[in-house]
Formats: structure tokens, sequence, C-alpha cells
């Protein structure tokens, strides 16, 4: 009876497996509800092509170059579709959206949080909406001007420093320069205290481990999941980055601890503190837990944006002798010319027309946050486009290719600042650097910007800048995990300090 019972079984398997391969092999082109939008074959069966891609940290220039070929509209893997169309961006990231965060989110800190989300990673629209109202004065045009003394304190001291190597004759590297100086400015932000990176490099603990915490993203990018498991990893890098994430929470907890606990707790405009200070809807504080996380969140957005930006957006400058006249000319007309050290203050810069199209236009072109902002599908499915989505495919949008659309942004591979003089609707609606408008856009963007304009234009008022060498594209090219920056990490310049009028 067992050995017929075992025929039986090996003959329905001989029929199935056939049929089931068969099916497999015709679902993307037949069955699939994503059948018809357009795309690689080999997305319709597998995200493995992708998940090399992400190691590659060449995701979304390839997903760019599919949108290309093949229109706004992409399939990229299985269940996972990206787009282009300017009209879809409201729908999927406007106030009223009913999409909703992936578990890309949900994990991207989680050795670090132990999986409590912060501001960013948040998946729930109305705890998101909550903490968002709780940290919204943070960063509140009133509130960022009480930043503008920490920014030009640092930003002097940096350029004192690039200063003392220029006089003898040495070259800066100013992506290391931009990375200590973000840096510097946002943990003195957070915490009421620098860390001296301008002087020491990032010899800091908390803060090499929460670099070497990163070097996982692209794991973390497309297998969320499995960093529940990454202490347990065969890989040994897999294994190190954990434990940075762990050993970076717990240095990150400690540091709350020992602020709470001082007597006097700092100046009243650091970020912890308000955070301290903040209470929700119902009078009750952030708990600490919150508080660390948000810390650490601040400091890592705030950081590698900034500096990445800064160096692309240098090295388009020097590479345009035009456009660099036109800066420097704008600079000395708004700034005088009799004291070049000083740093300019922030309301004299911000109605500087150049100026500001400059960094619109670096931002543009590149941008530091280039990738697929994933969401779900709400679950009764969705209309968009030409297509019907299920509930639950994943739909995006990457600022790599929105600022890339010929029609919108003519000639779009040139660094054409003056582009923004005759500024559009639809421009600003496709120009997303800090994410599109709505309730998930970056809480920041007012602080970034003023250290984009304070920082430029202090380094151009000051000096003279030459490339140290041969600076070639390539070595500028974009590497991306989750967050981007020019794939040689070097920017060494000349810089000679320019004499007064």
């Amino acid at each position: 009876m067992a050995l017929l019972s075992y025929e039986v079984t090996t003959q329905v398997a001989v029929v199935l497996l056939p049929l089931v391969v068969i099916y497999w092999l015709l679902y993307p082109w037949f069955f699939s509800p994503l059948r018809n939008i357009p795309g690689p074959w080999w997305a319709g069966y597998t995200k493995w092509w992708l998940v090399y891609k992400t190691w590659a940290g060449v995701r979304a220039k390839t997903i760019h170059e599919l949108h290309l070929k093949y229109g706004p509209w992409v399939r990229v893997s299985p269940n996972e579709i990206s787009t282009s169309d300017s009209k879809a961006i409201t729908a999927i990231y406007g106030v009223n959206s009913e999409f909703t965060k992936t578990e890309f989110y949900q994990y991207q800190l989680r050795g670090m949080t132990d999986a409590k989300p912060e501001l960013f990673t948040m998946a729930d629209r109305k705890a998101h909406a909550k903490r968002r109202r709780e940290l919204a004065h943070l960063f509140s045009m009133s509130t960022i001007t009480e930043y503008e003394d920490i920014i030009q304190r640092n930003v002097r001291e940096c350029l004192d420093l690039i200063s003392a190597e220029g006089k003898e004759g040495k070259a800066s590297n100013l992506y290391d320069w931009w990375h200590y100086l973000s840096m510097d400015i946002t943990c003195e932000l957070c915490f009421g205290m620098g860390f001296d990176m301008l002087h020491k490099g990032a010899e800091n603990p908390y803060i090499k481990d929460m670099y070497g915490s990163l070097t996982i993203e692209p794991v973390r990018w497309h297998f969320g999941w499995l960093n529940k498991y990454a202490s347990l990893a065969p890989f040994k890098f897999i294994r190190d980055a954990e434990a940075c994430s762990v050993r970076g929470y717990q240095r990150g907890t400690k540091m709350v601890r020992e602020y709470k606990l001082k007597e006097n707790k700092g100046r009243d405009k650091d970020l912890l503190q308000k955070m301290i200070d903040a209470r929700d809807d119902t009078g009750r504080p952030l708990q600490d837990e919150d508080l660390n996380v948000q810390s650490t969140s601040f400091i890592l957005a705030g950081s590698h944006t900034t500096s990445s930006s800064l160096t692309w957006i240098v090295w388009r400058i020097l590479k345009s002798p035009e456009i660099h006249r036109k800066l420097n000319d704008e600079l000395d007309a708004a700034l005088g010319t009799t004291d070049r050290k000083a740093i300019p203050a922030h309301a004299k810069l911000d109605n500087l027309t150049y100026l500001n199209c400059i960094i619109k236009e670096g931002l543009r072109i590149d941008t530091s946050v280039p990738g697929s902002t994933p969401r779900y599908v709400p679950p009764e499915g969705a209309v968009m486009g030409d297509y019907a989505l299920p509930g639950r495919t994943i739909v995006s949008v990457q600022a790599y290719t929105t600022h890339r659309d010929p029609d919108v942004f003519p000639d779009p591979d040139r660094f054409w600042p003056e582009r923004w003089l005759n500024e559009t609707a639809e421009m600003r609606h496709l120009y997303i650097p800090f994410g599109a408008d709505g309730p998930r856009k970056c809480i920041g963007i007012h602080l970034a910007y003023m250290e984009l304009r304070v920082i430029l234009a202090a380094l151009f008022h000051r000096f003279d800048l030459k490339f140290a060498g041969e600076v070639s594209d390539e070595s500028m090219d974009m590497h991306e995990l989750w967050l981007a920056a020019p794939v040689a990490q070097n920017l060494s310049v000349i810089a000679t300090e320019k004499e007064k009028a």
C-alpha cells in the first residue's frame, strides 16, 4: 500500500512539476496584473538583477536608463514599478495619499533602534503625523536662525584650516573637509557639543560606528527582514556592520542619558533640549529611546547629504569659468571686498539670485538622495497612468529621473544655473531633492539651504580655488546605496587667499 502511494505521488509530481514550471514561465507574460507595464523581460521573474545593481551603487542610474528606453512607467521587479509620470507624484506622496511606506523604511536603522521607528522610518501615517507635529518647530525658519552662530563658527574654523593647507602649498580634499564640517555642525546642533572632527577626523567611536553600520545598506534595501538575524550571518562584514549598529545605539543612548543628567543641559537651541521639551497632543514628552534615535537620524541625514552636495557643487562651479566668474561678481557686490574672512550672515545670502540658482541646479543634477522612495499601493488597488495596479504593488518615483525630464529641464545633463531664472510650476513639481511636497518632505530643508548658502558663499568669497591636478568626470560620478557620494570621495583643490580690494 505504501509502495502504491509512493508511485501515485511520484506520478502526480511528474505531471504537476512541468505544469508549475510552465505556469511560472508564462505568468509574467499572460497572468500577472503588471504584465502590460513595459520593462526588461527578466524583471518579471526576479529582483536579483536589481539587487546586484543596488550593491554596485548604480541602482538609480540603471532605473533611469530603463525610463529612457521604456517611458514613464517601468517594471523593475515582479512586484515593483518605477514611474516618472509627474501626475503620479501627488497621488503617491501627497497630503491625502493612501500609499504607505514599505518594509524598506521599517528596517533602515533596525540594529541601532531595536526596530523602534523614527520620523523617517515611520510607516504608520498617524504616528508619523504626530511625531512631525512634535518636531516641526525644531526646523522652522524662525528657529533655524538660532543655529546660525554655530554654523558660522564651524565654517570659519574649517576655512581657516583649508587656508593653512593652501599657505603650505598643500592640496585640500574638500570632500573630507565638508564631511567633517557638516558632521561637527550637526552634532553640535543635536547634542550641544561638537565631536571636533575638523581636527581629529572620523576618530570619534560614535561616528565610526554610525559609518560602519551603513556598509550593508544594499542588504537592508532588498532584504530588510534579514537584519533581525544579521548578528548570525555567515559573512563577517554583515556581522561587523550589525555590531556597529548595536554599539552606536548604546553609545547614543548613553549620550542622551548623560545630557539629561547635566545640571546645565546646554543652550536652549540644542535640538536635543528642544526634543526633551517637546510634548505631544496629550502633554507627554518623548521617551529616551525616541530621543536617541531621532538624534542619530538627524546626524546621518544632516551630514552625508550636505557634504556630497557641497562637493559636487564646488566641482561644477570650478569646471565652468563663466559660472565661477558670475558667482564671484555677485558675492563681491553683495558682501564687499574689505573683509573676505568674515562669514556672511544668511540674511545677506537668502536673496542672492545666482547663488541660489547654482544651489538649485546643483541639487537637481547631483542629487544626494537620488533613488527610489518606495510605497505600497493601497489594498483596494489604484489606477495610475494607463495601468491598474493591484494592492501591495510597490511603486516609486526617483529624483534622479524626474530631475532629468527633458521636456521640463532642457539639456538635462548640462549644469546650467540660468535655467532657474525662469522657474516654472512644473520645474518646482519635479524638483524633489528633499522629497516630494507632502507630509514626508524632509523636515530639515531650511537648515540644509542655510548651510549650503553660507558655506559656498564664504568659500568662494574668500579663496581663489583651482583643481590640484586633473579631476576626471569619472571620479566625480555618483555612487549610490541609499545616500549618494562621488565615487572617488575626493575633490582636491589649492586654496589661495584673495587679496582685499
